[in-house]
């Protein structure tokens, strides 16, 4: 991965720093090295990554539009920023293309797994 070495970025961020917002144009995906950032969808906070490691910020390269949260440092936090499109990153790639989607899949069982307890039990089921 000589090529994604070469134009990685890293940042350290002080508790508090936004990373990205919402809405802004954005210019590759990054990756957790240390501390925790926050997911916030206007005020409220929409999740948490802690996992060295974690790839975050993917989703508006997927998409190809603005970011679709804001990202926050909640405590002193340092990450790696890849500037690359999804056609760069599929292409030359695939291991971390592979990750992402792996990341995706588990955020969403998570989700999914919330609004479950969210909803509670029921009256109303529904026959599949």
């Amino acid at each position: 991965m000589q090529h994604t070495e070469a134009r990685q970025i890293r940042k350290c961020y002080k508790t508090g720093d936004i990373i990205a917002h919402e809405g802004e144009s954005s210019i590759g995906f990054l990756v957790l090295l240390s501390g925790k950032v926050g997911v916030f969808k206007g005020q409220m906070l929409a999740a948490q990554f802690t996992q060295p490691g974690i790839i975050f910020g993917e989703l508006s390269v997927i998409l190809g539009g603005p970011r679709t949260a804001t990202l926050k440092a909640l405590e002193t936090t340092e990450a790696v920023s890849i500037p690359l499109g999804i056609e760069d990153l599929v292409r030359s790639y695939p291991d971390i293309t592979k990750k992402i989607l792996m990341n995706l899949a588990e955020r969403l069982v998570k989700t999914t797994a919330d609004f479950s307890a969210t909803l509670g039990t029921t009256e109303e089921k529904i026959d599949l």
